[in-house]
């Protein structure tokens, strides 16, 4: 690093022998050298921290927007829920999708030490699904969990659609509710409720539902 910064200063000093037309006094290349010395500075410390220009993926999720807990469902409307990025399809590999697929995030509080996303997968304008991604210190996923969807049913007697809903405490505590409601029926009927948090390996480990 320092070698480098001799050789530009060097170039400076040339520059100013051989462009004696132009007036430029000592501070002037004092200031210049100086700036180059502090972009250096800047440079090292993203090396030491991983953030390379080369790692697409960490420069990313620096980027990325962020929200608080608790949190608690807007059905099909996600847009709501806060500031989401658009996940660029290069990077959809990364979360297990074909490159065709939409994805948007949104950084939530870690939980211990792991990160937490919420991820958007756009099927459609109507129907998306969200899904809560644990991570390492290296962003790479450790386990999922499908917090909100729908789904068209066509049951025995009856046609309509399930959908899920979610609510999460400012302590990782995750309950899932399931609801079908008929094409007859606006009333929703809850079918199911689960509850989840995250273990100590980020993991989301389902737990018992005291009645």
């Amino acid at each position: 690093m320092r070698k480098i910064t001799i050789c530009l200063t060097i170039g400076l000093v040339m520059l100013m022998v051989s462009c004696g037309h132009k007036k430029h006094d000592a501070a002037y290349y004092e200031h210049m050298v100086d700036s180059i010395r502090k972009a250096e500075q800047v440079k090292d410390i993203q090396l030491k921290a991983g953030i390379t220009d080369e790692d697409p993926l960490e420069t990313f999720f620096l980027k990325i927007g962020r929200r608080l807990l608790p949190l608690q469902s807007e059905g099909s409307h996600w847009q709501r829920i806060g500031e989401f990025t658009e996940v660029p399809r290069v990077l959809n590999e990364h979360f297990g999708y074909l490159s065709a697929t939409e994805l948007d995030i949104l950084a939530l509080p870690n939980a211990g030490s792991h990160q937490v996303v919420l991820l958007v997968e756009k099927i459609d304008s109507i129907t998306p699904s969200l899904y809560l991604y644990t991570l390492d210190d290296r962003h790479k996923p450790i386990d999922q969990l499908c917090i909100y969807e729908e789904k068209s049913e066509d049951r025995a007697i009856d046609f309509g659609k399930s959908y899920m809903d979610y609510y999460i405490t400012s302590r990782w505590e995750i309950t899932l509710m399931k609801y079908y409601r008929s094409m007859d029926d606006e009333k929703p009927i809850l079918e199911q409720t689960r509850a989840y948090k995250i273990d100590k390996d980020g993991k989301f480990e389902e737990q018992i539902i005291e009645l």
